[in-house]
């Protein structure tokens, strides 16, 4: 299977979308010359036939590539290899599951489905073939890659402690409790959609932090709900109506962490601030302290804890020496590849599907 194009079906490829990250992720990489010798678009899922030829017919899709307004006809497709689920969280599990049933690999982005329930089905249906994925791309970022590779080289000792403040400033107003239209105010505020700010934001950043540091050998999690009506607002600020949300919008989580990932101490524990909406006026949205022996590591990103999307501007790892009492900045934009910085931002950055090609015994 070394040498076999891919046959892939993007579930979710729209101009409409809310979310549009089957144009800007997914698709740069699979027409990209590199991407061309790995993969070939062969089909698209969308709420409808009609849906998914004004889609092919937008981004210029060949006339070739089969259009499908119902998940059991593609599942039921031969000459598909590989679904890519790429829409709102409330639809992962229909347009998934008939795909993972019938034996195809399947990659689906973060959340996996709207429930705990939908979500443990899935992974049920997945276990008999193990050729699917889900999409937590923060943990291929350079950022999490540098800092790992410090950490292994003990440039700061065993690891003491942790402390994360992170605000997740998108989609929400520059006034506490208002969110932007756009349509991502139903996303944010409606918990049975499945897709917000606790299972996207929060659990891409803790995700990478995981992946660095290790998981929790024991936590406990306060999750708070401040605003339980938002107003919904425009770019000026103005107010366009009032929605009820059943979401928290403000979480801490504390605990201990579990030898394995890094060099832990016994005993270190990981502290976590995370909230939407801005800062105090003037702070960064997102600092995160990792605090070791012999020096302390400090990552910044002054757009909010948004790692796992491209490569952006002013992300800093800084590094303070305690023997030498300096502080230095680590580069880390040498982590990326040569060819990934010939695509388009984001989905030139990190390749979504790039590493599902190992995962069903590709190079």
């Amino acid at each position: 299977m070394a040498d076999k194009i891919i046959r892939v079906a993007l579930v979710g490829l729209s101009p409409t979308a809310v979310s549009s990250w089957a144009a800007v992720a997914h698709l740069p990489y699979l027409q990209s010359a590199r991407g061309k010798t790995q993969y070939k678009i062969v089909a698209l899922l969308n709420s409808s036939k009609e849906a998914a030829e004004k889609a092919r017919a937008h981004f210029n899709l060949p006339s070739a590539v089969k259009a499908y307004g119902d998940p059991a006809l593609l599942a039921a497709d031969n000459e598909v290899d590989l679904v890519s689920v790429v829409t709102r969280v409330d639809y992962h599990y229909s347009a998934a599951e008939p795909s993972i049933r019938a034996g195809k690999a399947v990659y689906v982005e973060w959340p996996l489905a709207e429930s705990l329930e939908r979500g443990v089905a899935l992974l049920g249906d997945s276990k008999e073939h193990e050729t699917s994925i889900i999409g937590l791309q923060a943990r291929l970022s350079p950022v999490a890659t540098t800092v790992k590779k410090l950490l292994a080289s003990g440039r700061i000792g065993k690891i003491l402690a942790s402390q994360v403040r992170g605000f997740a400033a998108t989609a929400w107003g520059k006034r506490p409790g208002t969110i932007l239209a756009g349509g991502m105010e139903d996303m944010f505020t409606q918990r049975a959609i499945g897709g917000n700010f606790v299972t996207i934001l929060y659990a891409h950043m803790i995700d990478l932090i995981h992946f660095v540091l290790g998981e929790f050998k024991d936590s406990h999690t306060t999750p708070q709900l401040r605003w339980s009506e938002v107003e919904v607002v425009d770019e000026a600020g103005a107010r366009l109506r009032t929605v009820r949300s059943d979401i928290p919008d403000l979480i801490t989580v504390n605990g201990e962490l579990a030898p394995g990932a890094a060099d832990i101490q016994e005993g270190a524990t990981l502290s976590v601030l995370f909230r939407s909406g801005s800062p105090f006026k003037g702070e960064l949205p997102f600092v995160w302290y990792i605090q070791g022996q012999t020096g302390e590591l400090k990552i910044t990103n002054p757009i909010g804890p948004i790692l796992q999307a491209a490569t952006i501007p002013g992300i800093k790892i800084e590094l303070h020496d305690y023997t030498t009492d300096e502080v230095t900045e680590i580069p880390w934009e040498s982590e990326w590849k040569e060819w990934q910085h010939e695509l388009p931002t984001p989905g030139g950055k990190l390749i979504v599907l790039l590493f599902l090609r190992e995962e069903i015994g590709q190079d």
